[in-house]
């Protein structure tokens, strides 16, 4: 009896966790002849509710709350290895709010985190090398203890309950309620290995609480609206402290009022502020019964808004759930994980040999990244600053109001079907690379947006080269989540605007935009076929082609009736050799036989040489 008394006593200054385990106990018949030994075992459940200099947790020890709400300890991560963290314990998979260690996990037996006699916390592998530290010291020796609280903030406390550390001023990726957010404290995205990622939420140089996204070290901030209401020196001046805190009740509230509130406001709920891995800013509430969360406010309801979800050169879609895809000439750096962004099958280069082209990309924008905007320019004019330049990649170019947007690197790229109202964004690509994507876009029958590549150009001859790791991936499945084909063979209209549209050829790379495709200045010649009935644009088409048919056949050597097919707007200066070509090939596209029309690879190939041609003349 006097071995169940002390046991059960034992279990009484214990955490409510464990109140079930008593329970059973007393259940049990005390016979004399009840072996203790016996029942032991089942008592070993290491669980503490502090801990006293010299007192560590190890594989199997667990601190917990007062009120069982949280535990801490060597959380796994996999098998063999985890992470000294905090987790809810009521919910079903034991969700982390705080890690010690998330870039440096340990082997799980063997390693364990002990109280110092000085008040540092120190975690230590299998080896006893040192993995982490809480670095405080107590200057006078006085009495320490380290005690998880109700509200999951783990403390070392000193004499008079001083605070000489706590966790609630280290975050990883949660803040929890009564947690203040100050200048000194962010909160770091991480993913479900509890590795941080690219996304952060703190206090900007102007003290403003923003949530930050970085690539290749260039931060931007994208949540909430830059723009300031109050200065740094305002705040110095009027003696404002910026803190944010979220409360019991949901209700978020910074010095500056930026607020929000949980759907389900009011006492009584486990929450969580979670800045999660792909960047939006989440407010959870736990239901109690299940163990699972349910999102009560977000900063963002539409995920692609979120900068740079889908990594450098990555565009996100939807499908309709939001997705990641590459561009055309692009596969995925990590097909496992998307969000890492895309990288170019082929790097475009300063080399003064090499040719590329524009892609448009329809309804498609990347939001960050320019290099100098400029206004009230041509599409002409912008095309060219981005070609001269090596390290544009691409630019976006509002029609009607002249706006130009070189891109030196592709982030935040989005796609959305009011998009293309604002802008529309021009991809550069090697011509090397718009070959293979033609052979591919000839194979396929697969439904393609309308893109249509701009003539080849040459290269600049300049130092700067953007070298991306070049990549080939076999994920077949994503490249047509968002497949920009680059020619049709399929849609008569289509292929006859394409074909006239390569009609912007001309020595030195300058452009001649003659009969224009779609999407890209349309010329007044083919702007005449604006039609609302698809038998009428066939009807029409059919009469320009019967007419190029004979004038190829009858015209001779001379321009005259070429230039009655040429925008007016070019006075008369086009190359001859180019025009006609052109436009055999645009019969030839229109063959009714399909069989007699020509690949779109020997389209291409018939293009360049007559570009190669024009050259030496």
């Amino acid at each position: 009896m006097d071995s169940y008394n002390k046991l059960t006593a034992t279990l009484e200054r214990r955490t409510p966790a464990l109140q079930l385990q008593q329970k059973w106990l007393q259940a049990l018949p005390l016979c004399s002849f009840f072996p203790i030994n016996l029942i032991h075992p089942l008592l070993c459940i290491s669980a503490h509710d502090f801990l006293s200099p010299g007192a560590s947790l190890s594989e199997d020890d667990v601190l917990y709350s007062p009120n069982g709400d949280f535990a801490c300890g060597l959380y796994k991560i996999s098998p063999n290895s985890c992470t000294f963290s905090i987790w809810f314990t009521n919910s079903a998979d034991k969700t982390v709010v705080w890690s010690a260690n998330p870039l440096h996990p340990v082997y799980t037996q063997g390693s364990k985190m002990e109280l110092k006699s000085d008040g540092s916390m120190v975690l230590t592998d299998n080896s006893g090398q040192i993995v982490w530290t809480n670095n405080v010291s107590s200057s006078n020796g006085e009495q320490v203890q380290a005690q998880l609280l109700n509200t999951g903030n783990l403390i070392v406390k000193g004499k008079g309950d001083t605070i000489l550390w706590q966790s609630f001023d280290s975050p990883t990726d949660t803040l929890l309620p009564t947690q203040n957010i100050t200048v000194r404290i962010k909160l770091t995205s991480t993913n479900r290995l509890l590795v941080p990622g690219r996304y952060s939420f703190h206090f900007n140089d102007q003290f403003q609480l923003s949530l930050f996204y970085e690539e290749n070290d260039i931060p931007f901030i994208y949540w909430p609206n830059p723009t300031r209401t109050i200065s740094g020196r305002e705040r110095m001046l009027y003696n404002i402290i910026p803190t944010g805190t979220l409360n019991s009740s949901g209700h978020f509230l910074e010095s500056e009022n930026l607020t929000f509130m949980a759907a389900d406001w009011g006492l009584g709920i486990m929450r969580r502020l979670t800045l999660d891995y792909d960047g939006n800013l989440r407010l959870y509430s736990l239901n109690n019964s299940s163990g699972t969360w349910s999102v009560t406010w977000m900063a963002f309801p539409q995920l692609c808004n979120v900068r740079g979800v889908c990594g450098i050169n990555g565009i996100c879609v939807y499908t309709p759930m939001p997705a990641c895809a590459c561009p055309p000439g692009y596969d995925f750096i990590d097909p496992s994980d998307q969000s890492k962004g895309c990288s170019p099958r082929v790097n475009i280069t300063c080399d003064v040999q090499q040719k590329v082209m524009f892609v448009s990309l329809p309804n498609t924008q990347f939001l960050d990244s320019d290099l100098s905007p400029l206004r009230y320019v041509s599409l002409g004019a912008c095309e060219n600053i981005c070609l001269k330049d090596c390290n544009c990649m691409g630019f976006v170019y509002w029609q009607g109001i002249g706006k130009c947007y070189p891109k030196s690197v592709l982030l935040s790229g989005v796609s959305l079907p009011h998009i293309g109202s604002t802008g529309t964004m021009y991809l550069k690509l090697p011509m090397e690379e718009v070959l293979e994507e033609l052979q591919l876009s000839e194979h396929s029958m697969t439904s393609i947006p309308q893109s249509q590549p701009f003539g080849p150009k040459y290269g600049p001859d300049c130092n700067a080269n953007k070298n991306l790791d070049e990549h080939k991936s076999g994920q077949n499945e994503s490249k047509y989540l968002y497949f920009y084909g680059f020619l049709s063979a399929i849609f008569l209209a289509e292929v006859t605007f394409i074909v006239f549209g390569w009609f912007i050829l001309r020595r030195e790379g300058k452009l001649a935009r003659g009969i224009s495709e779609v999407g890209y200045e349309m010329g007044a010649r083919v702007s005449d076929l604006e039609t609302n009935e698809d038998e009428e644009v066939e009807i029409v088409l059919g009469r320009i082609i019967r007419t190029l048919a004979e004038s190829l056949k009858s015209g001779g050597d001379g321009q005259s009736w070429i230039v009655e097919f040429i925008d007016t707007r070019l006075n008369g200066r086009f190359n001859d050799l180019q025009a006609r070509a052109m436009m055999k090939l645009a019969v030839s596209c229109l063959e009714e036989d399909r069989g007699r029309r020509p690949t779109m690879e020997s389209v291409v190939e018939v293009l360049v040489s007559v570009d190669e041609a024009s050259s030496t003349i």
